[in-house]
């Protein structure tokens, strides 16, 4: 009978150890995907012959974390960046697209503070007329498969390229992109996917900037190194075979659960002095 009290009383303990353990990991997970940073990475000119100095904002992964977006919003507007630049996934798949008339406020805001482009991620794919409607009512041009000629700061002309996203099979390089070797200029290519760069290997860019690893929302303590499954590209910059790599740890998370992964805007200074 005693040693039916003590096991008893050992599986009891374990039970509400487990239940506390679940509790405070959810809190901890949830407390640190709200988190924000805003991160700098310095590149130099060559990263981007010609286009420097220049200072570009990127931020992706929203995932309708409206307010994460205000606070991307309040620090944009003070940080004044020459470029902003929506990498994708504004929306999540699993949950209803809501609060959409604060979502157009907040890119009028930033298409004030300086030229806004967006293009799609992978989740956007199931609310595109709500995406279409948000950036065509704020005045961002939303690339899909597109590019344009942009005037920098300086006077130059970047290539700005925008794919369609690579896991939904919407990427059409052809379109928009030239053999490698034929640019004139810079090129800035958004890709939301930092494995698409596999397929693009033959056409001409200098910098891609992506999202949707979300740095795997786990790292290792206290040194906040990404952990990713999904790329062996998962935060922060990259050189592989001449072309430059930014990618972005992004602003929401799904399941709003992060462990030593703080989400990020970043700013990509390129010839900053």
């Amino acid at each position: 009978m005693a040693k039916q009290r003590r096991l008893r009383f050992w599986l009891l303990l374990l039970l509400i150890l487990g239940v506390a353990g679940f509790f405070v990991t959810k809190l901890f997970g949830e407390w640190s995907a709200k988190q924000l940073e805003f991160n700098d990475i310095n590149l130099p000119q060559e990263v981007l012959p010609g286009a420097g100095p220049l200072t570009i904002a990127l931020i992706c992964d929203v995932h309708n974390d409206m307010d994460l977006m205000e606070e991307c919003v309040e620090e944009l507007e003070k940080a004044k960046p020459d470029l902003i630049i929506f990498g994708g996934d504004l929306a999540l798949n699993i949950a209803r697209f809501t609060r959409t008339r604060r979502l157009i406020e907040a890119f009028r805001r930033l298409q004030a503070v300086a030229p806004t482009y967006a293009i799609y991620g992978n989740q956007d794919y199931e609310s595109i007329p709500q995406i279409e409607r948000i950036f065509g009512t704020a005045g961002v041009r939303l690339l899909r498969n597109e590019a344009l000629d942009w005037q920098t700061p300086g006077g130059s002309t970047l290539r700005l390229i925008g794919l369609g996203d690579w896991n939904e099979g919407d990427e059409d390089p052809k379109r928009c992109m030239q053999p490698q070797g034929q640019a004139e200029g810079p090129v800035l290519l958004l890709s939301h996917d930092p494995e698409s760069r596999h397929k693009l290997q033959d056409y001409a860019w200098n910098l891609m900037l992506s999202g949707h690893t979300h740095g795997g929302q786990i790292g290792i303590p206290f040194i906040t190194k990404a952990i990713s499954f999904r790329s062996d590209m998962p935060a922060g910059y990259y050189e592989e075979n001449g072309r430059h790599h930014v990618v972005s740890r992004g602003v929401g998370a799904i399941y709003k659960m992060r462990f030593f992964c703080p989400p990020e805007v970043v700013y990509v200074k390129i010839g900053a002095k």
